[in-house]
């Protein structure tokens, strides 16, 4: 009798043990109920964050900026505004009419110019936000 006490005592141990580790080794990001992937901090992955960039390719300050969005690991399509009549009118439907390039949108941020600082203030804000997709849009939960 002591002895099967002492081996359901082992295996009690044991099975403490194996749930100790696996949540040790768990992943550092998972998928939560919107389906928008976040780390143990509950921050968003910068892969996640959607930025668009109108841009041409002649402009110094399109090839920095892209480059700059580009190291920070976002998710990131470029428009050129030369070569898509459409992408420009929908550029400056979201700059107030201006020409201006880059313009970078970075869900519903706009940014004018190449302004790392601003860029970066954008990307990490936009990291603690949960946004939930559905078949009308994608909405911000804070």
């Amino acid at each position: 009798m002591q002895i099967h006490r002492g081996h359901r005592f082992l295996k009690l141990i044991i099975a403490i043990a194996i749930i100790f580790l696996s949540c040790l080794s768990a992943p550092a990001y998972s998928n939560n109920e919107q389906g928008v992937t976040e780390n143990k901090q509950g921050l968003r992955k910068n892969s996640d964050i959607q930025v668009v960039m109108y841009m041409t390719d002649w402009c110094p300050y399109c090839k920095k900026a892209g480059k700059y969005l580009k190291s920070l690991g976002v998710h990131l399509t470029e428009y050129n505004i030369e070569k898509d009549q459409s992408k420009k009118n929908e550029m400056k439907s979201l700059s107030g009419g201006s020409g201006m390039v880059p313009l970078i949108d970075i869900e519903g941020v706009i940014i004018r110019g190449y302004v790392p600082e601003e860029i970066k203030a954008a990307v990490e804000k936009k990291k603690k936000t949960m946004t939930h997709k559905n078949m009308r849009g994608v909405y911000e939960i804070s």
